[in-house]
């Protein structure tokens, strides 16, 4: 096991791809930046806050299911598509193979939303913008809360490092379910395309559904999970948990089921 997730680990950390996704991260706070401000540089705002702030304002969200599966979500096609799983049933079983693609491929993803949420806050504290000894949480709300909205808002009235360890933690389960979405689906489909983009539809179209109908309720909203300061009413701790197990639930269980079919056609 430890030898083929090594394998994985370093197919799925040393490839060019993350630097799309820093390319994209970076364009997306160009355009938060640019948006937010004139809000922002009125105000003394804590470097949290204005992550926070600056995340509402930015198509990140829109793109973040993208940049979970663009790492490694769609290997499994190319070891299947390349002759590779041949030469990994000699070496080892196909069920390890699969635990090790899983994991390298959850941990991609999910560092690949982490890692881009430390980087615009480390671009926002070197702009000099930022105020450590702010307090005050500003709100883009005009019925502005004295803290973030959604679960363990209370975090930050405690201290604003522990709230954003909530936000990075949340940001690494969507980025990990995401792209192990995306893995599942290329055990589906042998197209590598539909496999990237496949979550990304996923996610508009419960969010839109969750903000047109009134009946889905906004625990199911998608966009709450990522950005949960943004969720203004019915939506809880156990919800945020409820929405990534299922979602991780129903992708393990189809990598699980669907790769077998793939693993009798090499």
């Amino acid at each position: 096991m430890n030898g083929i997730l090594k394998v994985e680990l370093w197919r799925a950390f040393h490839n060019q791809r993350f630097l799309i996704v820093l390319a994209l991260t970076l364009a997306c706070l160009g355009v938060g930046w640019y948006r937010a401000e004139a809000i922002v540089t009125q105000q003394q705002i804590h470097p949290v806050n204005l992550l926070m702030m600056i995340l509402s304002y930015t198509p990140f969200a829109t793109l973040a299911a993208l940049l979970a599966t663009l790492p490694f979500a769609d290997s499994f096609l190319d070891d299947k598509n390349n002759g590779f799983l041949r030469f990994i049933a000699l070496r080892t079983s196909y069920r390890r193979y699969l635990t090790a693609k899983g994991l390298a491929v959850g941990l991609a993803g999910g560092a690949s939303i982490a890692a881009s949420l430390i980087l615009m806050l480390g671009i926002l504290i070197l702009s000099g913008k930022a105020d450590f000894s702010a307090h005050n949480y500003l709100s883009t709300s005009t019925f502005a809360p004295f803290e973030p909205w959604g679960p363990l808002g209370w975090l930050y009235s405690l201290n604003p490092y522990y709230y954003l360890g909530f936000l990075l933690i949340s940001a690494f389960l969507f980025g990990g379910i995401y792209a192990l979405m995306g893995l599942a689906i290329s055990t589906l489909v042998n197209n590598r395309y539909i496999a990237l983009a496949a979550p990304l539809l996923f996610f508009h179209i419960f969010a839109y559904l969750e903000t047109r109908s009134l009946r889905l309720l906004p625990a199911w909203n998608p966009a709450y999970a990522l950005y949960p300061f943004e969720a203004i009413d019915g939506f809880t701790l156990a919800n945020w948990g409820g929405q990534y197990a299922l979602l991780l639930f129903g992708s393990t269980l189809c990598i699980m089921l669907l790769a077998r079919r793939a693993r009798i056609n090499f």
